[in-house]
């Protein structure tokens, strides 16, 4: 069984929506939707896509259906009984969007208005996402049978309200069986949990925070290094016991009512300093805090994640790894500025009560005897999703995607679609590849066929993928690398005590086959909120060498070189001569 992802995004993002920026700490929550002030205009909001739905067609039907097939043929062995079981199945399809209704939209304009006496202030339209991940969680829809909650499907989803997220399985007879009676119930057990991250503006606030490396190391999470993993949930209640043992000592100065607004950016960056975040489904079953616990952190709407305070604050995945911190000595971090921040809002969704009101109509529910194939063909769909498409711009010439179908009577056949940015455009999110019948008895096999992909990165490097089998109808096109941040850190004041006219920073790492190099030149005093360097490694990937050139007084240098994958450097540690 296999969930596919098919996304049907925009192909360029309205100017207006990219150049947005809210200020996030000014975010209030009006007939239950979370509004933020445009930074740039405080009479313009956009609001947070309250809920997601079965998407619905130009007549408002249902995107969603349910088909049982069998396939008659004699049974393997003769026996005493005249009435055998059949081979057969069942293909479960729906589409999910982000969505929120037009009578909320109006409710929370209204609200905004009476609240802040200002009849001008006009709720704009949806925020547009930075990124988006979904989580389609099920006990019914799993191989084996047993009756646990597992992870289904996991990848991105769609940046903008009103796009479409496909999903698709193929199910053996006990399972088809068993999800018709999930159906029939008032909650099926079939939910996706949607994680979309968004950026804005934080508030300036007169406030310091000190790190000691010491005292974290003593903190009992982190006493066994970065074998531990956590839900999320977790890491705030971390946070909270190394505030009350002073190993983070947080100085303000200000009213009280900015505490909360403060705590969670002070909190988001403590997340990118000591964490990394896991998917969902990489989390280890056998680590504390595994998939079970990261599962129930999910879905939980008690006690786990989406029944948190920071349902709208930094907690972002379910999983967190720590990193393996080699700091010492003490940080202090000013955010006596406004700076750019990520925050995250779950969306959930449940397939509803589809079978109450349309068991009964075939063009949703179905059970079909499948018959001469001869006639049939095959349409599998390559999705591309939204997030993917500026890669096109950036690092991508092109993408060839490869099918090779093995008919039963063994002769082959090839299919193939070279990918680009015009290509990409021109088909509108209508991408697929055909094959038909040719010898093909046995009609599970023939839905199975191979894939490969092969990548041409602009400035060189290139990155094919060996043949893998699939039999899903859509295949989710995503790119083989991901972006990493490497963070300066340290104090910069006392640098120039010690003679450091500026410090170099140099990163260099592989990209399938090309080197590829950054640098940044901090200066004494120069703050490092903002001194960082987005590299691009190959998935799964953490490595990358590093130098740090101190250049004193009189052309005097000290350097530093070094492999590390902490996505930390530090420039107030300067070697001996």
């Amino acid at each position: 069984m296999r969930a596919l992802l098919f996304a049907l995004a925009a192909v360029a993002l309205p100017t207006a929506a990219i150049a947005q920026q809210i200020s996030m700490d000014q975010g209030v929550r009006a007939a239950g939707l979370w509004c933020f002030p445009l930074a740039s205009d405080p009479k313009q909001w956009v609001y947070l896509p309250s809920s997601a739905g079965l998407a619905t067609d130009e007549a408002g039907r249902p995107q969603f259906s349910f088909v049982r097939y069998v396939a008659n043929e004699p049974s393997e062995a003769a026996g005493a009984s005249t009435i055998t079981a059949a081979r057969g199945g069942g293909v479960f399809h729906f589409l999910v969007r982000l969505e929120t209704p037009d009578d909320s939209v109006q409710a929370a304009e209204q609200l905004l208005r009476r609240s802040r006496k200002d009849d001008d202030i006009t709720l704009r339209g949806p925020i547009v996402f930075a990124e988006g991940q979904y989580t389609l969680v099920s006990s019914v829809l799993t191989r084996d049978g047993k009756r646990e909650r597992r992870v289904m499907s996991a990848g991105r989803a769609p940046v903008l309200e009103g796009n479409r997220l496909a999903f698709s399985f193929d199910l053996e007879p006990e399972q088809a069986t068993l999800l018709l009676e999930s159906l029939t119930m008032a909650t099926p057990d079939v939910s996706i949990v949607f994680d979309m991250t968004f950026s804005g503006l934080t508030d300036a606030y007169q406030a310091k925070l000190t790190v000691d490396w010491s005292e974290v190391r003593k903190s009992e999470a982190f006493s066994a290094g970065a074998s531990v993993y956590f839900v999320s949930a977790d890491v705030e209640a971390v946070f909270d016991k190394l505030r009350r043992n002073n190993a983070i000592k947080l100085t303000t100065s200000g009213s009280d009512g900015t505490m909360e607004g403060l705590l969670t950016t002070v909190y988001t960056r403590l997340l990118e300093l000591m964490f990394r975040p896991v998917q969902i489904d990489k989390v280890p079953e056998d680590k504390r805090g595994g998939l079970t616990d990261a599962l129930d952190a999910l879905v939980d709407t008690k006690g786990g994640a989406l029944g948190s305070r920071n349902t709208t604050g930094f907690g972002a995945y379910a999983g967190y790894q720590l990193k393996d911190i080699q700091s010492s000595g003490t940080t202090v971090l000013d955010f006596n500025h406004r700076a750019r921040v990520d925050r995250h809002s779950f969306v959930t969704f449940n397939i509803g009560d589809l079978y109450k009101r349309y068991g009964k109509n075939e063009a949703y529910f179905r059970a079909v005897n499948l018959a001469d194939p001869t006639f049939q063909q095959r349409e599998v769909h390559v999705g591309i999703d939204g997030a993917l498409l500026p890669e096109f711009d950036k690092f991508i010439n092109s993408v060839t995607v490869t099918l090779r179908k093995v008919h039963g009577n063994g002769r082959q056949t090839l299919r193939e679609l070279v990918l680009d940015r015009a290509a990409v455009s021109r088909a509108a999110g209508d991408l697929r590849m055909v094959y038909g019948w040719d010898g093909d008895d046995d009609r599970a096999a023939w839905l199975g066929y191979d894939v490969r992909t092969r990548w041409s990165f602009k400035g060189g490097g290139s990155y094919e993928t060996e043949w893998r089998a699939a039999d899903a109808p859509m295949l989710d096109l995503y790119a083989p690398y991901e972006r990493r941040v490497v963070q300066l850190t340290g104090e910069t004041a006392p640098l120039s005590s010690q003679g450091v006219r500026a410090v170099v920073v140099q990163v260099e790492y592989p990209f399938f086959g090309t080197p590829r190099r950054q640098q940044l030149v901090v200066k004494p005093g120069q703050s490092l909120d903002d001194a960082r360097l987005e590299i691009t490694l190959p998935r799964d990937q953490f490595e990358y060498e590093y130098s740090v050139v101190w250049q004193l007084t009189e052309g005097v240098r000290r350097t530093r070189r070094g492999r590390d994958g902490s996505g930390l450097v530090f420039v107030d540690e300067l070697p001996a001569r």
